[in-house]
Order: C-alpha cells, then sequence, then structure tokens
C-alpha cells in the first residue's frame, strides 16, 4: 500500500526515540541539528544541504541505545569508546534507502579534524566535522550548565582550544560568529525548537510512501531498541513476524495488517527512555521501577502520534499490554477499548517472550508457551479468537516467533 507521509515529520517524531536515551534531557538531537543548520546557513550552504544536516544532526545518535552510553557521551568532551556506536549507526542507517546517504558522515562523526583518513572526501570531512562540532557543544552545555553569558564563553574558549585540532578551523570560526547572538542560544529551548522545526517540516510537503519504505525506517528503529538489552535482541522483529502472520491467518485487509506489522516493529520505542539499570535488574522491580517500565507503551505512544497518519499505528503500539479485564498498562483499557489490531499484537508479544532465551531460562517449547496464554484468555486477559487461531497453527506461529527465523524473514 501507498501511504501520503511527510517523511521529515517522520523523521523529526522519530528523532525523539532516539533522545528519549537521555532521560531527563530529551531534545539533545534536536539541538544538534538546530546549530548545526544555523552553521550551515552562515557559510552559505544551499537548502538541500541545510536539509541534510538538520536529518543528520536529528539521526546521529541512532547507535546509541544504552542510557550509560549515553551519559559518557554528554558528560566527557572526548570518550574512547565513542568510535563503537558511530560504527553502529552508519551500520544501521546504510540499510534504509532514504537515510543511507548519511551513514559515512555519522561513520566519522567523532573523528577528530586532524585525524581523518587521507581516503575520506572533503564533503563528508566537513559534514561529520560539523555534526561533532554542535555535538559537544551541547554536550558542553550539560558539563557546564544553562548557556548563560559566563557559561557561553566559557564553551567558545574551549571550542577555540581545541581548533585545528578537534574541529575544522573553519567551523570553529562559523560556529563563534552564528553563536554571537543571544537567540541564538534561546533557540535551544525546548519551545523555541518545536517551533523552528514545525516550520522545516510544512515546507517539506506529503508524498507518496510505499509500505517497504516504511518497514526499512520501522526495523532501523527496532533495531535501537532491541540493543538496548541483550537479552531481548530481536524480540522486535519476531513479535513483527508473528503478528503480521496471525493477521493474514485471520483475514484482515491488507493495509490492517500492514498497520499491525508496523505497530509491532514501533511498540517498545519507549523503552529506549528505561534507564538501562532497570531494564537490566537481576530482581523485582519496585514501584517506582515498576511505574518507569510500564509507561513505555505511552511512551510510543507520544511519539508516533506526531505523525500525520500514524494515528492508529499509534494506538496499537501503544496497548500492547493492555488486557481485556482492564488489569494491564498504561490505560487500563478492557472489553471493546482494545480493537483487534491491538489484541493480536498483545498475544503476538506474549508469545514471543515466552519462546526466546532469555539469561535467567531457556525458550519454552510452542505447547507450554500456548498453555500460559491459553489460561490467560480463560481469566479474560487475551482474545480467545485469536488464541484460536494461534493454536490451530501452533507450529508456523512458533517459527514465526523464533528470533533467528524472524531474522531471516525480515533482512535488514
Amino acid at each position: 500500500m501507498i501511504y501520503p507521509l511527510n517523511l521529515r515529520e517522520v523523521s523529526y517524531a522519530l528523532s525523539e526515540a532516539l533522545d528519549y536515551v537521555g532521560i531527563d534531557d530529551t531534545m539533545h538531537g534536536k539541538r544538534v541539528a538546530f546549530m548545526s543548520a544555523e552553521v550551515a546557513k552562515k557559510l552559505g550552504w544551499n537548502q538541500s544541504q541545510i536539509d541534510d544536516i538538520i536529518m543528520m544532526g536529528m539521526l546521529h545518535d541512532c547507535g546509541v541505545s544504552s542510557t550509560d552510553v549515553h551519559t559518557h557521551l554528554v558528560t566527557e568532551l572526548d570518550w574512547d569508546n565513542s568510535q563503537v556506536h558511530c560504527i553502529r549507526g552508519a551500520s544501521l542507517l546504510e540499510k534504509v534507502d532514504i537515510y543511507c546517504d548519511y551513514a559515512p558522515i555519522i561513520l566519522y562523526h567523532h573523528t577528530h579534524w586532524d585525524q581523518f583518513d587521507p581516503g575520506v572526501d572533503t564533503e563528508t570531512k566537513i559534514y561529520a566535522n560539523l555534526i561533532y562540532l554542535t555535538d559537544r557543544v551541547d554536550a558542553l552545555r550539560v558539563q557546564i550548565g544553562d548557556a548563560n553569558t559566563r557559561e557561553r564563553h566559557e564553551i567558545e574558549a574551549i571550542i577555540r582550544k581545541y581548533s585545528g585540532s578537534m574541529f575544522s578551523p573553519a567551523l570553529v570560526e562559523a560556529f563563534l560568529e552564528t553563536s554571537l547572538s543571544d537567540s541564538f542560544w534561546f533557540y535551544l529551548e525546548p519551545e523555541a525548537l518545536n517551533d523552528y522545526f514545525s516550520e522545516w517540516i510544512e515546507s517539506g510537503g506529503s508524498e507518496n510512501v510505499p509500505f517497504e519504505t516504511l518497514k526499512n525506517v520501522a526495523m532501523m528503529f527496532a533495531d535501537v531498541v532491541d540493543a538496548k538489552s541483550t537479552f531481548t535482541s530481536s524480540h522486535t522483529y519476531a513479535v513483527a513476524s508473528l503478528a503480521r502472520y496471525i493477521a493474514e491467518l485471520y483475514g484482515l485487509p491488507q493495509q490492517t495488517q500492514e498497520k499491525i506489522e508496523l505497530s509491532a516493529f514501533f511498540h517498545d520505542l519507549g523503552k529506549l527512555r528505561v534507564a538501562d539499570a532497570i531494564l537490566h535488574k537481576n530482581g523485582p522491580l519496585d514501584d517506582e521501577e515498576r511505574l518507569q517500565m510500564n509507561r513505555h507503551g505511552f511512551d510510543s505512544h507520544m511519539i508516533l502520534r506526531k505523525i500525520k497518519g500514524f494515528h492508529e499505528i499509534a494506538k496499537i503500539a501503544s496497548m500492547h499490554h493492555e488486557t481485556l479485564d482492564a488489569q494491564g498498562y498504561p490505560y487500563h483499557l478492557g472489553g471493546d477499548q482494545i480493537p483487534i489490531e491491538a489484541r493480536i499484537l498483545t498475544v503476538a508479544d506474549i508469545f514471543q517472550a515466552l519462546v526466546q532465551d532469555r539469561p535467567y531460562r531457556s525458550g519454552l517449547n510452542s505447547d507450554n508457551a500456548y498453555q500460559i496464554l491459553q489460561k490467560m484468555g480463560e481469566e479474560g486477559k487475551l482474545d480467545l479468537s485469536v488464541l484460536t487461531l494461534l493454536h490451530t497453527h501452533l507450529q508456523e506461529c512458533y517459527a514465526h516467533a523464533l528470533p533467528q527465523n524472524a531474522d531471516s524473514r525480515n533482512p535488514a
């Protein structure tokens, strides 16, 4: 199917998931994009180049899923292991046709200006170093504090110190000229940033986007989410594969099947806002930790609802922990309040989690996993019609739910 979407809006909204890794500071990518665009304007770049640097700025940290890694990146000016997320980010972007041209820039966005391989072309070096410069400026804002006059001078002094080594002298001078105005720093505030990018999004217009393009974008963000935890690696792929298969068995229209599949790929976006310590805790969560974990469906909804045309996808994705007895979360919906698309996703999510190996247990076989779901159905938690289809095609569903099989069906 074809979807009329504004790809700038899609990218901007989904970049919020990447910024969620900062937990309490959730606009890093947008600030980097803004500062890079303003420096690019000072340098006389054309609009196409400015549009590209905005996209690169928003997506530059797609290789970061861990809150611990994010902490290093914003509290240290130059971190020894920073190249790891650059390599991963480039690998993710090169698999998506609308982002693949950005991969080389993201690969080098923590490379010092005086350490580039001679074989790297000039344009790549300049784009990458501009992202690096503005990224480090934003990190300095975190380290030094709000950018009032004293802090600005301190940031400027550090940037000048590393001109010619970490950063291109021409880019440093352009940044310093651009940042002379108070408004430059005021625009780093959330409300001003959102207004700035709203105008940019509107100027992009809508275009007809094929399902496969959306799926590739969704798979990229699923990779980001699944990388957050080794024990859920490939979880999202397998849930998407199983949910789409059950939707086909249910006889739902093709576009509905596609929406369920996209919802499955996006369903755990909100987990990027969950601290690593909570996600990996070896033991029961306390009340506050459980509250943070239980909000991830809501956060997924907050991201996806900002994309015009994604209303249903946002709703389905956010309901994957709702149960028919109204004891689920985050909305405590029940009965007819939960559409069939979300009921299918919930069954797929639970079944996949049960059959997947985890550090604390081996994955269950298909029969044992189904027995658990059957009990939940008898208790009024899960849709019995969906469970009947699962049971009738149990071995096929089991095959879809295995991570290694899902990976082969969804080559990324």
